[in-house]
């Protein structure tokens, strides 16, 4: 298993040109698992999914449904640089 997870939700709104959908990117060998991520989206994007990790931590997962103001909170206050957001958007 590899140990970076891609997670895509939708783009609660698609500005002209942006994909439709979010790339979320979890490295699950650094996430242990602390929930700030979960905690912070306004959207409740993410929530605590029933994966662990090799160290037994629940790892977060997007929400069935769920939709990415893809603000990057998420990524921001992660205190162990495991998740972050596609950067195709800033591009386009």
């Amino acid at each position: 298993m590899s140990n970076h997870a891609v997670m895509k939700a939708k783009r609660k709104t698609a500005k002209a040109g942006a994909p439709e959908t979010v790339e979320l990117f979890l490295n699950r060998d650094r996430c242990k698992g602390c929930r700030y991520c979960v905690e912070i989206c306004a959207r409740k994007t993410l929530a605590i999914g029933d994966e662990m990790n090799a160290k037994g931590h629940l790892l977060p997962k997007v929400v069935d449904g769920g939709e990415c103001a893809a603000c990057g909170l998420c990524s921001m206050i992660c205190p162990d640089f495991a998740i972050w957001l596609s950067s195709e958007d800033e591009e386009a």
